[in-house]
């Protein structure tokens, strides 16, 4: 009897799905026994399920050692082909997990012929002129990655006769990823030359991808077409998405602009549990609840990032990817981004075993390869405890004596009897071309310890990121957060801030309450400015 990996409600889902399908399309699935047998049989038995829900896509499947193959130089297993006679797409490694949505979204690019890219991409694509390949890593458990794959699909599509796109899954090809010391995900490469070490906004890919190298800055197609809003949100997380809810319901105009993933550090966070109406839920999947909501009110654009705001008479000029726009207030929910260590080999290993997401890169070390978390907050013990779930041999490092986590994560940490170490900190992390060691010392004893590696997961706070609140000019706290009241408004009237950008409690409840307060707060201020009453 067929092995069933998808539920009836999957199925359902799916054939909905495909019922947009225009044009047959052809996958090709080569596999071979023997190796990597448990993903091969993923990908067959997926591609069996979805060719029998719809009559328009067409599965052949081969050995990797056939004629047909070399053809196509199909030479690992398995390795899925979309519509080869036309493009130059490939997987190499089952679709499964987060990357199993790029895969269907990519059947359906290829059918209709529509990508997903904007008219501005589409424009800066024109002028490549080149070949490029493309290859990104992933893994299926980043919530990051098959964004930035149907970036390289959309382009592949646009320019079929130029563009070769490669998705290759870390663990079932462990040794391109210690190749491409690709440990870290996704991580794109432009040939053997690195392009991206984590997602990028869609102007930045495309740009990068015609420029033949790493481009951090874009300027926007178009200037002139300024886009009134009566607020602009700036961050995709709790807060900015219940801003916008309450932005919308009050009457008032909005936007978000997000950057990088919707939902911030919610997207990474495996499991949520003391969140109000759940008592257990993924925290991919409350993102996805939130941004549905939001959705049906006001738009959020995702992959857009604000690169600069000017104070006007009329109120502000917002400078994006995307374009510009005006606003009449701003509220910044731009949250805060992971701390690092500051000590020799952090940045040479990053993605090389070095990694601030345990939920992205955890699972290539799932097969009892030894890993260490530094850290002893909520974030670091829920690292530890996925990272242990999927089979690494974890070790916490924490530099106090006891932890700052909540107390039921410590009990689950105790109860699995991970090992310890506290009064720690990591003094340096060594390699060749991945990590292979650190070395610890002890704070009170000053004793050195050697400790071998193949994962440093660190998870020892965050950093406001406060550059849009420096350019305009409203007052920061010694630690860089921006400083509000207790309406969410900041040092400038109509600015306001709310979730992890303003310091405090980092909680999604927290974010959701204060994304609230500062759309509630921008309606009182408009409709009654506070700074000009008694002038």
């Amino acid at each position: 009897m067929e092995k069933e990996i998808l539920t009836e409600d999957v199925k359902n889902s799916l054939k909905k799905t495909f019922a947009g399908l225009r044009d047959p399309v052809t996958v090709e699935v080569f596999t071979q026994i023997g190796v990597n047998d448990v993903f091969n049989e993923a990908a067959v038995d997926l591609l069996k399920i979805i060719s029998q829900l719809t009559d328009k896509i067409k599965v052949g499947f081969y050995s990797v050692k056939d004629e047909h193959a070399k053809k196509r130089k199909a030479l690992r297993s398995p390795t899925i082909l979309l519509e080869p006679d036309r493009y130059s797409i490939r997987y190499t490694g089952a679709p499964a997990g987060e990357e199993a949505s790029s895969f269907i979204i990519s059947l359906l690019m290829l059918s209709t012929g529509k990508s997903l890219l904007s008219d501005g991409s589409k424009k800066r694509l024109d002028r490549l002129k080149e070949k490029r390949e493309v290859r990104i890593f992933v893994s299926p458990t980043c919530p990051y990655c098959p964004q930035q794959v149907l970036y390289a699909v959309s382009s592949a599509i646009e320019k079929k006769d130029l563009i070769f796109v490669e998705m290759i899954e870390i663990y079932e090809n462990a040794d391109l990823a210690e190749k491409y010391a690709a440990m870290s995900v996704p991580r794109t490469f432009l040939g053997e030359t690195l392009l991206s070490a984590g997602l990028q906004p869609e102007e930045n890919f495309i740009e990068s991808l015609v420029q033949g190298k790493t481009v951090e800055y874009i300027m926007p197609e178009d200037r002139k077409d300024l886009k009134d809003y009566d607020i602009v949100v700036i961050g995709g997380g709790p807060a900015g998405l219940t801003a916008a809810i309450y932005a919308e319901r009050s009457g008032l105009k909005s936007i978000i602009f997000e950057k990088a993933n919707i939902g911030g550090q919610i997207t990474i966070t495996p499991v949520v549990e003391n969140y109000p109406g759940f008592s257990r839920i993924a925290g991919k999947t409350l993102v996805e609840m939130m941004a549905k909501q939001t959705m049906e009110y006001s738009p959020v654009l995702q992959g857009v990032g604000v690169t600069d705001i000017k104070k006007k008479d009329s109120g502000f000029e917002v400078s994006t990817t995307a374009g510009n726009y005006k606003a009449r207030a701003v509220i910044i929910a731009a949250g805060a981004a992971t701390r690092k260590l500051n000590v020799p080999g952090e940045d040479t290993f990053a993605g090389r075993g070095v990694s601030y997401c345990a939920t992205c890169d955890g699972y290539i070390f799932k097969d009892g390869k030894n890993v260490i978390v530094v850290g002893g907050g909520n974030s670091a013990l829920t690292d530890a405890l996925y990272l242990d779930s999927l089979g690494a041999h974890v070790t916490i490092v924490h530099r106090r004596e006891s932890f700052r986590a909540e107390e039921r994560l410590q009990q689950s940490v105790f109860q699995r009897n991970m090992p310890v170490i506290t009064n720690a900190v990591v003094l340096e992390i060594q390699g060749k071309k991945v990590v292979e060691k650190v070395i610890l010392v002890n704070l009170k004893t000053g004793e050195k310890k050697i400790l071998a590696v193949q994962g440093v997961f660190i998870a020892i706070g965050y950093e406001p990121d406060n550059e849009l609140a420096k350019k305009l000019g409203v007052e920061l706290g010694d630690e860089g957060y921006i400083k509000v009241d207790e309406h969410m408004k900041t040092s400038m009237p109509l600015v306001y801030a709310a979730g992890d950008i303003t310091g405090g409690v980092k909680q999604i409840v927290t974010a959701v309450s204060q994304g609230a307060i500062a759309a509630l707060a921008v309606f009182e201020d408009l409709s009654s400015p506070y700074w000009k009453k008694g002038m």
